[in-house]
């Protein structure tokens, strides 16, 4: 039986990041932040969808 654990570290491996003790010569990390995303959602972060959609943000002050 594998645990959710294990499936997501499948996941994580097939989207290419680096699992093991070594680090990669050059860091994916960031693309394969991107494909997880899109493997998460169905929505593929391409060009346009980043220069044609609109984003909000806010900065809030904690007490």
């Amino acid at each position: 039986m594998t645990t959710v654990g294990d499936r997501t570290l499948l996941i994580e491996e097939r989207m290419g990041f680096p699992l093991d003790e070594e680090a990669p010569e050059e860091d994916l990390s960031a693309p394969a932040a991107f494909a997880l995303a899109e493997h998460l959602t169905g929505i593929a972060v391409t060009p346009e969808l980043l220069r044609d959609t609109t984003f909000a943000c806010a900065t809030l002050r904690l007490r």
